[in-house]
């Protein structure tokens, strides 16, 4: 049995994980599919990328919080979980790498090539890249299923568990892990740094020095790239330290691991995995976070964001109608000679132009003022007297 503090902390993490990734990743396709601007090629991606992270969140994560309470070493769930959940961790991370590739190639087009762009990002040929990321990352994590050993142990007080293990025993095996890490991590990461680096040269090379609707669709392609790149960095650094430690497994003599001690190396084991499912449940946030749409989309799905349009638009109808009805004062104030002391609004002038009103309302000013004047007079020589 593992430590309390090792137990308490990995089911605390992997609960918040679950409950924020699982409501966030299901928002993410009824936001794209209820706003017809938000259907795009773009987005799909985004929406792969979400069923990706529900199927990590449904299947995968889960199983943490059974092996801390019942133990590492025993694997209750039987021999058919036994394989699923290591094939659909790798082929949900390999359709991830291949998504996010995607997505960026297509920003690259549109900021880089806008000409190119028009047929190449392309709604059906985003669906159809989806469909072929996932055949694709299938069939490269297939020959996992040949490594995972499903076995029932005697325990050391002669009682039997069930075991379930992921060895890297031979030279095929040893080959297709460190083969797949570098297929499937180390090169795209290469990839899309070259990617980025090129995009925001191009930007930056084009700053937006007018205003108006081309200012505008520059600004809005820059924060989808700063909300791109941001995705791509937390995936890589969420899965970074998950294929650091199995490297370093296959890699270093086994002497190395077994000084972990058991309580060392399940706390870094667990910590590797959490940090794995986090990648799950963050994209959510990082949408609502640096885009703007999504934002408004999420509230609007939550119910906040039409009462807040509502309000905002009411709140303007309401400084109109002030602004009408203080007209309105100042233009009694000036037909009927007299002081309106309902309207604030000071040094403001209103003009007429039309009809001829104006003339006559600056002769009936002028006679107010001559009248203000005469007054005046009369009050001074009536204070003389």
């Amino acid at each position: 049995m593992l430590p309390g503090y090792i137990r308490t902390t990995s089911m605390v993490a992997c609960i918040i994980v679950m409950i924020l990734g699982i409501v966030g990743n299901l928002m993410v396709p009824l936001v794209v599919l209820r706003g017809k601007d938000m259907r795009n090629s773009t987005n799909i991606f985004l929406v792969n990328l979400s069923v990706a992270d529900l199927c990590v969140l449904v299947i995968c994560t889960p199983t943490v919080l059974i092996e801390v309470n019942s133990g590492p070493q025993v694997w209750p769930l039987g021999e058919h979980m036994c394989k699923a959940v290591p094939f659909v961790e790798l082929t949900v991370a390999h359709a991830s790498v291949l998504t996010i590739l995607a997505i960026s190639f297509e920003r690259y087009y549109a900021i880089c090539e806008p000409l190119r762009a028009g047929y190449v990002c392309t709604k059906a040929r985003a669906t159809f890249l989806c469909f072929l990321a996932w055949v694709a990352a299938a069939l490269c994590t297939s020959p996992i299923l040949l490594m995972v050993t499903y076995e029932v142990e005697e325990n050391v007080d002669g009682t039997y568990i069930p075991t379930c293990t992921t060895p890297a025993s031979t030279t095929w095996m040893t080959g297709f892990i460190v083969t797949t890490i570098l297929v499937f991590f180390v090169i795209p990461l290469v990839i899309l740094i070259v990617l980025y680096t090129i995009i925001a040269r191009h930007l930056m090379a084009n700053p937006a020095i007018s205003r108006g609707p081309a200012n505008n669709l520059l600004k809005y392609r820059k924060q989808v790239v700063m909300m791109l790149a941001t995705v791509v960095l937390c995936f890589f650094l969420c899965l970074l330290p998950f294929k650091a430690l199995t490297l370093w497994i296959i890699i270093v003599p086994p002497k190395m691991v077994v000084s972990l001690g058991i309580e060392g190396y399940y706390s870094l084991l667990y910590f590797c995995r959490v940090m794995l499912y986090l990648n799950s449940a963050i994209n959510p946030i990082l949408y609502n976070l640096m885009s703007t749409k999504f934002r408004e989309g999420f509230l609007k799905l939550c119910g906040l964001g039409p009462a807040k349009r509502k309000k905002k638009k009411t709140s303007e109808r309401t400084g109109t109608t002030g602004s009408t009805n203080c007209s309105s004062s100042h233009s009694d104030f000036w037909r009927r000679h007299s002081s309106n002391r309902s309207c604030n609004v000071k040094g403001s002038e209103i003009r007429y132009f039309a009809d001829g009103i104006g003339d006559k309302i600056r002769r009936q000013k002028q006679d107010i003022v001559k009248n203000r004047h005469k007054s005046e007079n009369e009050i001074a020589d009536f204070v003389h007297k």
